[in-house]
């Protein structure tokens, strides 16, 4: 008793602590639906709260560039209830959502791929917004600032360990599939998103760019930290942020209750000239060292699952632009 009690007890740790930055979002609801683009509004609000940020920092003890980075992005993002910029993003009129906020939680759930109830996976529905190009959940901010910043502490513990630059970030890359392969994904949600471990990547990677390299935002000027160049988020934000162009993998009964769903009600869609013109536009971007290094580890692991399962709903590996609608399209 006591060791089963125990094991729950550890269940729900694991669950509670990547709550704090999980959530699920439907790509799919807005294929065909136009949102105004948020980036700038976005790149106000966090220019401007760095700025406060440093503020603050500037009038206390003086502190290396990777606690400042660090502390910037917990300014921004402590965990979901505890979120400056979730709350922005979820509640600012000045941002585009679908769904609205007129549409409460469970008509969202509803209206959702994830109508199906599959216990004990509950998580909140973030609403998508427009990003530059790219249409992302809400969620996959959080990730970016949450598991970013993770990411980045990974990576500063690989370079002290002496690896270099390449094998560090395939550390990072590595142990957020692992993640997402466990306690992220699967046992929380029972979906593998490469859409959250790229929007963790790309945290990571603006995390690194804060205070490094030629060109950073921040620096010591006169001894005060300063951002002496504004952050543009649409650099950072890449189309595998949009999980109807990177698709997830789903276990068990995601798999049973999602992958009907995707076929019956959004296969013929994927022929919409809208979605194609979006996509067009997602397949002008160079894909990030992330996608090609999980690539690498899904040939070297067993296979593609992620293609194995959109050729079941779709009839098409994802990614491509169909020359004609494949037979389970034809269907609908």
């Amino acid at each position: 008793m006591r060791l089963e009690r125990r094991i729950l007890c550890q269940v729900a740790a694991i669950f509670l602590a990547s709550s704090a930055y999980a959530g699920e979002t439907d790509q799919y609801l807005v294929w065909g639906v136009e949102l105004e683009d948020s980036a700038p509004t976005i790149n106000c609000y966090l220019n401007a709260e760095i700025r406060v940020y440093l503020e603050s920092l500037n009038a206390a003890a003086p502190v290396s560039s990777e606690e400042v980075a660090k502390g910037v992005y917990r300014h921004l993002f402590r965990g979901i209830l505890a979120s400056k910029l979730r709350n922005f993003l979820h509640h600012s009129d000045e941002i585009d959502r679908y769904p609205p906020r007129s549409v409460s939680f469970w008509q969202y759930q509803n209206m959702s791929i994830y109508r199906g109830r599959s216990f004990p996976y509950i998580l909140p529905m973030s609403r998508t917004i427009r990003v530059g190009e790219v249409y992302c959940g809400i969620d996959k901010l959080a990730h970016f600032f949450g598991f970013g910043r993770h990411s980045y502490r990974i990576y500063r513990n690989a370079l002290e360990d002496g690896l270099d630059e390449d094998a560090a970030v395939e550390r990072v890359v590595r142990i957020s599939v692992r993640w997402e392969n466990t306690r992220v994904g699967r046992i929380v949600d029972g979906i593998f998103s490469h859409a959250d471990i790229e929007a963790s990547f790309q945290g990571f990677l603006l995390a690194r760019d804060l205070c490094a390299g030629d060109d950073p935002y921040l620096k010591l000027v006169d001894e005060q930290w300063t951002l002496v160049r504004p952050i543009d988020i649409r650099n950072y934000v890449t189309p595998d942020f949009d999980e109807s162009y990177n698709p997830s993998h789903y276990w068990l009964l995601r798999k049973r209750f999602v992958l009907p769903l995707l076929e019956e009600e959004y296969a013929h869609r994927l022929y919409d000239p809208a979605v194609q013109k979006r996509f067009a536009r997602y397949r002008q971007y160079e894909p990030s060292e992330s996608v090609r290094l999980i690539r690498e580890h899904f040939r070297a692991n067993g296979g593609d699952v992620q293609t194995r399962q959109y050729r079941t709903a779709f009839g098409v590996p994802p990614r491509t632009t169909p020359a004609q609608p494949s037979t389970s399209a034809r269907a609908n």
